[in-house]
């Protein structure tokens, strides 16, 4: 009975002193495993010199030296101060990056509320205003209104309600993509036509900017495509183009190269720096002042995850002050089950 009670004492005194060990070895994915793991080696090297020698073997053999225990004895002390130590260390850089986060995403979020009111502000202004346009025109005697006159007032509401539309379906497929649930629904397609197609919508638009519009298009091009989510690449990257180029040739291209086709769309406006080619393609980022362009930096962030999703790729190359120019290619033969999108613009 003193053998076991002796062996169940030792046994306990062992579990007590690796309890430290376990829990520096809980927080080991969030630190750097080579250091925290050279003093989970020390600890429990010391916890079983402590207790074989200290505790097994004292009634087997005889004892080691007193200094040498006293030297144990004040590792082992070193060694839980140590893990104690590293152990708030680690708590305390976790809070701090975990308060880092926080704030990140404060100020990320309000940066993107005031962004996003100022945005869904500037179409309704103009919608109010040509609104009460109409108002007053249909209310006028008939020499003073014209049919062409409520036509115009009618063609500038539906422009600006087409912005509304556009920025509210922009923050659901954001939202989408963040859950996962945005799904690409192929078929085939031809791109030539698609491209064309594209093109003419945003004819309107090229005069307005006061931009020419030529386009080059090798067809038919088929390819296995979300026609809905193509257009939607096309109208990001036109928009963009006629928006930054404002006054200059606008150039679209499609060719076919080996199996994949690509699409290319130039501007000769004011251009994108070097260190934003790539950071424009991430979400509620721009390249350009938001007090000069407006946008919520949403448009290339969901071309990217539309076009990568697709088997694709996206890429910008530019000259600041010379004009940027975006490629996006795709493949012809391969072919697309649904796929779910996971998770910039200029």
């Amino acid at each position: 009975m003193v053998v076991i009670g002796a062996l169940f004492v030792h046994f306990l005194f062992v579990a007590l002193l690796l309890m430290p060990v376990c829990g520096v070895s809980l927080v080991l994915p969030y630190v750097d495993r080579r250091a925290l793991g050279r003093y989970m080696l020390a600890a429990f090297g010391v916890d079983v010199w402590v207790t074989v020698m200290d505790g097994l073997l004292p009634p087997l053999v005889e004892q080691p030296p007193r200094v040498l225990q006293q030297w144990v004895l004040t590792l082992a002390v070193l060694a839980c101060v140590a893990l104690t130590l590293r152990l708030l260390w680690v708590d305390s850089a976790r809070l701090r990056h975990s308060l880092t986060l926080a704030e990140n995403a404060v100020a990320t979020r309000d940066e993107f509320l005031s962004v996003a009111s100022h945005e869904l502000k500037t179409p309704l202004t103009p919608l109010s205003l040509k609104l009460q346009a109409l108002r007053r025109e249909l209310s006028a005697p008939m020499p003073l209104s014209s049919p062409e006159r409520v036509q115009a007032h009618l063609d500038v509401a539906q422009r600006q309600v087409k912005k509304l539309v556009e920025l509210v379906d922009d923050l659901l497929d954001v939202s989408r993509i963040s859950a996962g649930r945005l799904e690409l629904h192929p078929s085939r397609v031809d791109l030539a036509a698609m491209v064309r197609d594209a093109a003419r919508r945003f004819e309107p638009e090229a005069l307005r900017a006061g931009c020419t519009l030529a386009v080059e298009a090798e067809g038919p091009v088929m390819a296995s495509m979300d026609p809905l989510r193509f257009e939607q690449v096309l109208d990001n990257l036109l928009s963009n183009a006629l928006k930054y180029g404002a006054g200059k040739p606008v150039r679209v291209r499609l060719e076919r190269q080996d199996a994949k086709a690509r699409v290319t769309v130039r501007d000769e406006g004011i251009g994108i720096a070097p260190e934003a080619l790539e950071r424009i393609f991430d979400r509620f980022e721009r390249a350009v002042s938001g007090r000069h362009f407006g946008g919520l930096g949403l448009g290339l962030y969901i071309v990217r995850r539309i076009v990568t999703a697709s088997g694709g790729t996206i890429s910008a190359t530019s000259v600041p002050g010379q004009g940027a120019t975006f490629t996006v290619e795709l493949p012809l033969d391969a072919g697309m089950s649904l796929v779910p999108l996971v998770s910039g613009g200029r």
